[in-house]
């Protein structure tokens, strides 16, 4: 199936070099209703990396490098996250997935290699579905998937769920409230204990990155708006799942987090699924275990291209 690619010309694009020699350029364009950043690195057919909360692309330092020896990468910030554009709505995972489908085809890229993390894992999974010639590949990465099982995690029979965050930033109105002129601390405190489990995963230096890009009122508001989307995001996601991924799936969670959760979730999704479990590891592989990530991911790509 062809597409015709718009003329594209970038808002602005600055180039750098990340730590490991990698260079990286950051773009920005009107893409859809939204005027959107990404950073893209390396030649090659396409792998579209897709962070989660509260974070940015910038989640993906690690894995960038690796990937750009052989692939075109290309990391969005997503719409209402990072420096991508905050919209007064369409805070759900279709129209999340509808952006980055616009994205490729404004980049003339495609059938892409999709790798989510956290929310970024149902936003690739409706991108794969709702377009089933547009995905060759897809991982997912330690995400409570809402439609696939995801609910099922907000038990809260226990002395302390680590997800208590979920339906707080899904009450409409009272996050942004208490949250409003205390973001620092808020998401502060959120990433260390996400990081807990592997202690160095984020340096006071990392955190300050993403609490630069949550840190105000509205990016506030954007984060709780998809939370408050997310049985709307549920009920599109179980529809889309009445007809199951064919193509090449894998799931790769925390042993300290969602473990063998994720794994069910996604075979939910794709049958077919691979699943892979890291040992002591947990919310945030790409931070916490980036070369048993790479290595897993550079050879399920490698395999899925057959």
């Amino acid at each position: 199936m062809s597409r015709q690619t718009p003329h594209f010309t970038p808002d602005s694009a600055s180039l750098q070099v990340s730590p490991a020699g990698t260079r990286l350029t950051h773009e920005f364009g009107q893409v859809g209703d939204i005027r959107m950043h990404w950073v893209t690195a390396g030649e090659g057919e396409p792998v579209v990396l897709l962070h989660g909360w509260p974070q940015t692309w910038y989640e993906w330092r690690h894995l960038i490098p690796v990937l750009a020896g052989t692939y075109r990468v290309i990391a969005p910030d997503l719409r209402g996250w990072g420096e991508t554009e905050r919209p007064a709505g369409g805070f759900d995972v279709p129209t999340a997935a509808a952006d980055i489908g616009a994205l490729l085809d404004l980049l003339g890229a495609g059938p892409a290699y999709v790798v989510g993390h956290d929310w970024g894992a149902p936003v690739g999974y409706h991108l794969a579905a709702s377009g089933r010639d547009r995905v060759r590949a897809f991982v997912a990465l330690e995400a409570s998937i809402p439609g696939a099982g995801g609910e099922s995690m907000l038990n809260f029979s226990r002395a302390w769920n680590p997800l208590w965050f979920f339906p707080f930033l899904a009450t409409p109105g009272l996050p942004e409230r208490l949250i409003g002129g205390r973001a620092e601390v808020f998401f502060t405190w959120i990433l260390e204990q996400m990081a807990r489990s592997t202690p160095g995963a984020l340096t006071a230096e990392d955190i300050a990155v993403y609490v630069r890009a949550y840190g105000d009122d509205d990016a506030v508001r954007a984060s709780c708006a998809y939370y408050v989307n997310t049985w709307a995001s549920a009920e599109r996601i179980r529809e889309a799942a009445r007809t199951p991924l064919t193509i090449p799936v894998l799931a790769v969670s925390g042993e300290r987090s969602l473990g063998r959760n994720m794994t069910d979730f996604v075979r939910r999704l794709a049958p077919d699924a691979e699943g892979v479990v890291l040992p002591g590891c947990g919310h945030l592989i790409p931070e916490e275990r980036p070369r048993e990530l790479a290595e897993l991911v550079t050879a399920f790509l490698a395999k899925a291209a057959g």
